[in-house]
């Protein structure tokens, strides 16, 4: 495929077809509600991590995968002929592409994942092929797996930002935190007004114990995104870390004032007023 041609797909922390896991953000390693919902159980408390990490996904989008994000389909892409594959067999990888795409959006993962794997024999150097296959893989659950199709499409394709964006996700919930950020600052390299990507890179140094790093990381999120409820309790985590107790109560309440029903600012915001009355 000619990159230079290649359409950069708009692939955000989160996909419509495979809903994003909430991480939030606590004392102790967080359970990710089953890595797709992309999120599996998280090992997120090694290394010297700032009391109640950040979370590294949209609460926006309750669901899946480091994601994760939305899937690709072939008509999204250009269709490429090298001389060591036949027409006929990128155009069926297609169909099968595009079939594991819309069993994914039923919620039927073991389909999909079958017609994502009939695709990646099929075309084996397609990015998008790996990419989604990947998320599908989250969705079961198959994290080692999920990384190494992550990987192969990096491989094919380096400037993939989503793909950078996930598989920093899917190495902070193994406590990777210098190979995450890695990731996630070559993510910004590529699309540096992705705001879930300034979250996640967020996340990661916080639980580095880089709080003020943090805490730009997080400020970037809200100037690109305003409404993004995640890393606005990600910055009043990071905050009360460093007992800046009205700037956190601060945070937390205009979580509050949007979604009253969302219990772990309900409990953070609580545990601020408690040190500001000491």
């Amino acid at each position: 495929m000619d990159r230079r041609k290649k359409r950069q797909v708009a692939k955000g922390a989160t996909k419509p077809a495979v809903s994003k896991a909430r991480l939030y953000w606590v004392f102790v390693p967080v359970a990710m509600a089953g890595l797709v919902t992309l999120v599996v159980s998280s090992n997120l408390a090694r290394h010297r991590p700032a009391p109640h990490p950040p979370a590294g996904h949209d609460l926006d989008n309750s669901g899946a995968a480091a994601a994760q994000t939305s899937v690709v389909s072939a008509e999204s892409k250009e269709t490429a002929t090298t001389n060591s594959l036949d027409q006929a067999d990128v155009d069926q990888a297609s169909e099968h592409l595009n079939r594991g795409t819309e069993l994914l959006a039923q919620g039927k993962i073991d389909e999909a994942v079958g017609h994502y794997r009939e695709a990646v024999k099929l075309n084996p150097e397609d990015e998008d092929t790996h990419y989604n296959l990947a998320l599908g893989l989250a969705r079961q659950g198959n994290r080692d797996a999920d990384k190494e199709q992550y990987l192969e499409a990096l491989r094919i394709y380096p400037d993939y930002a989503e793909a950078h964006n996930n598989l920093g996700n899917l190495l902070v919930t193994d406590g990777k935190f210098d190979e995450a950020v890695a990731h996630f600052r070559e993510a910004l390299k590529l699309a540096s007004d992705k705001a879930s990507a300034h979250n996640n890179l967020g996340n990661a140094l916080a639980r580095q114990g880089k709080i003020p790093d943090a805490i730009s990381c997080f400020r970037e999120a809200l100037r690109l995104k305003p409404d993004y409820l995640e890393a606005r309790y990600n910055l009043g985590s990071a905050y009360l870390a460093q007992r800046r107790v009205e700037e956190a109560i601060s945070e937390f309440t205009d979580i509050l004032r949007r979604r009253p029903d969302f219990t772990p600012a309900q409990r953070r915001l609580s545990e601020a007023r408690q040190l500001k009355v000491k």
